[in-house]
C-alpha cells in the first residue's frame, strides 16, 4: 500500500520527503499542483507553476543493485502517458521525456541514509497543460491533455515499485532504449569544461551512453547532451 500526500503548493516535493523521511511511511507518493522552488538535475531549476501540471516523488527503500532508477523511472512515465492518453512520448538521455520536440517531463533521482536506511527519492515533473514557458526554457513544452493526476501519479510509483520487486536489468534496458530517439544522431556535450560532437551509438549495460566521436569512442556516465540540428 502506498501512502499519499498531496499537497496544493510547496516547495519541492524531493525536499519534503527527504526532510520528513524518518516519519514517512514506506513506500509514500507526495503530490502537489506547484513547486516553488523545483529542482532538476545539475542544480537547474525546474518550472512548477500551478493547476497544469503534476510534480510528485516516490520514497522508498530500493532493492540492493538496483542502480537503473533513473532509466526505469523514465520507462514508466513514458508508459503512463501512453496508457492515460494514447501519446507515443521518447526519452532524451538520460531522464528527460520528449514529444514533438518538446520536454514534457523530467526525473530527478536521490539518494540518501536515514535512520540507518538507505532511501531512494524519485521526483518527477510532468506539463501537462502548461504554457508560458519562461524564455531560457525553448525546449519545454506540454502533453495536451489533463488526466486524474492522483491516478498518473499512483500508475507510475505502482509500476517503478513493481519493477524495483522484480528487477531485470536486460528487461530494464531494453525497454529503455526503445524509447531512446537519439540513437544514430549527432549530439553536443561537455567534459571538464571542454565540448564535444559526435553520434549516439547507444547504451550499455550501466545505461551509460556510447558516442562515435573524432576522438574516438567515448562512454558518458552523466551530464548534458544536446542534439544537433542541420
Amino acid at each position: 500500500m502506498i501512502n499519499i500526500i498531496k499537497f496544493d503548493s510547496i516547495t519541492s516535493t524531493n525536499d519534503w520527503a527527504k526532510e520528513n523521511a524518518a516519519d514517512l511511511p514506506l513506500p509514500s507518493l507526495i503530490t502537489a499542483d506547484e513547486q516553488t522552488a523545483g529542482r532538476g538535475r545539475l542544480g537547474k531549476k525546474f518550472y512548477s507553476p500551478g493547476s497544469t501540471g503534476l510534480y510528485f516523488s516516490l520514497i522508498f527503500e530500493a532493492e540492493s543493485g538496483f542502480d537503473l532508477i533513473t532509466p526505469a523511472s523514465a520507462v514508466c512515465v513514458c508508459d503512463a502517458i501512453k496508457k492515460f492518453s494514447g501519446k507515443e512520448t521518447g526519452i532524451k538521455w538520460v531522464n528527460d521525456i520528449f514529444l514533438n520536440g518538446k520536454k514534457v517531463a523530467g526525473i530527478l533521482t536521490e539518494r540518501f541514509s536515514s535512520n540507518g536506511r538507505m532511501m531512494t527519492v524519485v521526483g518527477i515533473g510532468v506539463n501537462f497543460t502548461t504554457g508560458d514557458f519562461p524564455e531560457d526554457l525553448p525546449e519545454a513544452g506540454s502533453l495536451g491533455f489533463m488526466p486524474d493526476k492522483t491516478a498518473f501519479a499512483v500508475n507510475v510509483a505502482e509500476s517503478l515499485l513493481s519493477i524495483n520487486g522484480n528487477f531485470s536489468r536486460d528487461d530494464i534496458l531494453s525497454a529503455y532504449k526503445s524509447r531512446l530517439f537519439i540513437i544514430g544522431k549527432e549530439i553536443e556535450f561537455e567534459i571538464n569544461g571542454r565540448r564535444y560532437s559526435g553520434t549516439a551509438e547507444g547504451i550499455n549495460s550501466g545505461c551509460n551512453l556510447i558516442v562515435n566521436t573524432k576522438e574516438g569512442k567515448m562512454i558518458l556516465s552523466s551530464g548534458e547532451i544536446s542534439i544537433i540540428m542541420r
